[in-house]
């Protein structure tokens, strides 16, 4: 028969083991996220890009407006060379002057600043498309790192869930049972005792409480979260047990 210290063992054990499995999971969410994220930025990136490929067909039709230029150029010229020959009516032909040579000016400058303004917009695009370029690399290299790192998730959470059911074989039912229980409230079920304090309670048991916890006989329980209670040394010995099941497919996603 199953000793109450084994079944302690067991149930920290398990505990490991969903903290690890919790933690692959995690980090499979991380990467569906940052493939979400990069779609939408490619979306955001896109629509912007429409947006301003249309300002530059507005301004481009705008700048049609502007031919007229050179019309204008040629009367001026045509006014100034009859101002120097007719010597009649000079006033009529100063204020024709004046008022086209204001009106030539006033067009110039606002057909060179539309045409600042489809420059600026095409640098703008420009940047953009780079932008975009560069950002399709590193999420190339992402995916490349990611098909790796998959791999190993994949087998290690296969080992992972074979050892679960072989510690979960060895538990009584009724430990097993409370201790999802705990799990549906708490972060964590089975919970180390050091030096007569309870981490992340931070509230000291009674004495007899921590001598029979240090024998290992019986179920302890942390009255204030309903958490079972081990003492430090056995949640040490198992740690480092445990650290070779665990982690035995190192890797990293940044």
């Amino acid at each position: 028969m199953a000793t109450m210290e084994s079944q302690l063992r067991y149930l920290y054990r398990l505990q490991l083991i969903d903290l690890r499995y919790n933690y692959l999971t995690f980090i499979r969410k991380r990467f569906n996220n940052f493939i979400i994220k990069f779609h939408c930025f490619l979306k955001n990136k896109n629509k912007y890009l429409i947006k301003l490929l249309q300002k530059i067909k507005i301004q481009t039709k705008d700048l049609i407006k502007y031919k007229k230029l050179k019309t204008q150029k040629q009367k001026i010229r045509k006014l100034l060379t009859l101002e120097s020959i007719k010597k009649e009516n000079p006033t009529h032909l100063f204020l024709s002057i004046e008022y086209y040579t204001m009106d030539f000016i006033i067009n110039k400058r606002k057909f060179l600043k539309k045409k600042k303004i489809i420059l600026l917009i095409k640098k703008k695009i420009k940047q953009i498309i780079t932008f975009i370029k560069q950002k399709k690399i590193k999420f190339k290299l992402k995916i490349i790192n990611y098909n790796t790192i998959s791999t190993k998730i994949n087998n290690q959470t296969k080992y992972l869930r074979s050892t679960y059911k072989k510690i979960k074989n060895k538990l009584h039912k009724v430990l097993y049972k409370r201790y999802q229980i705990i799990l549906l409230t708490n972060r964590l079920s089975v919970v180390p005792v050091y030096n007569k304090i309870p981490v992340g309670n931070y509230i000291l048991i009674s004495k007899i409480k921590y001598s029979n916890l240090l024998e290992r006989n019986n179920l302890i329980i942390d009255e204030p979260s309903g958490k079972i209670l081990i003492d430090y040394d056995l949640a040490y010995q198992e740690n480092n047990k445990m650290n070779k099941i665990l982690f035995n497919n190192n890797f990293s996603f940044s």
